[in-house]
């Protein structure tokens, strides 16, 4: 197993244009706060903050230039640090990328591979975080296509992109997971793992497992890179 490293672009970082989901309420995707990178899961008690190992050097690119806050790690390896001073609302930077794999710690010393969750079967419950990742629709063909937004003079532009074409695999492991519905919302997290939220008989959501897409399979996604 590779430990996580980042890898920072030189400042001024250029602005990121590309597949991008905001995070849904204060506790969702992975944050930077109290100098460490990490991410709160939902247990019986409440929320607790898992951290990731060997994530020094991005904690301190984050607070050096923004003092904390939310980042987005991308399935290809981006990192992207969304803006929220002043007139940079809803701007994105790209300030990095990581390699290797994301080990979180919980508060009781137990630990939880992002990139190894282990072997987790279609429908199976997904054990680690289910706000972190890349918001992304599944067609009914296992095509992943993502919807984002950008500000504008005028107001904003927003874009539809098909990221991934058919995929059997995926589409199968949907139905599986959704209880044969062909077609929703799902996150593509860091490390290519793929969930999806299902309504369960009591009322709650639970996160589900889908499958899995490599990293290598998210082709061209430099031409969303606007250098200043």
């Amino acid at each position: 197993m590779t430990g996580f490293a980042f890898h920072k672009l030189p400042a001024p970082f250029p602005r990121w244009m590309g597949p991008f989901s905001p995070g849904r309420g204060n506790h969702s995707g992975f944050h930077v706060r109290g100098g460490k990178l990490g991410t709160w899961i939902q247990n019986g008690s409440g929320q607790s903050f898992w951290w990731v190992r060997g994530a020094d050097s991005l904690v301190d690119c984050v607070e050096r230039h923004w003092s904390g806050g939310r980042v987005l790690l991308l399935p290809n390896g981006f990192v992207v640090k969304p803006l929220q001073r002043d007139h940079d609302v809803g701007v994105r930077a790209l300030i990095g990328h990581f390699t290797g794999s994301l080990l979180l710690k919980a508060a009781d010393g137990s630990t939880f591979d992002l990139r190894s969750p282990g072997e987790l079967k279609e429908g199976a419950h997904w054990p680690g975080p289910s706000t972190t990742g890349l918001e992304c629709v599944i067609g009914q063909d296992g095509s992943l296509s993502c919807r984002w937004y950008h500000p504008t003079d005028w107001g904003r532009d927003e874009t539809i992109c098909l990221l991934r074409g058919p995929d059997s695999r995926l589409a199968e492991g949907f139905r599986v997971a959704r209880l044969g519905e062909n077609g929703g919302r799902v996150r593509i997290t860091a490390s290519g793992h793929i969930i999806t939220n299902r309504r369960e008989n009591h009322g709650g959501w639970d996160a589900r497992y889908v499958g899995w897409a490599s990293p290598e399979s998210w082709k061209d996604w430099e031409q969303w890179i606007k250098n200043n």
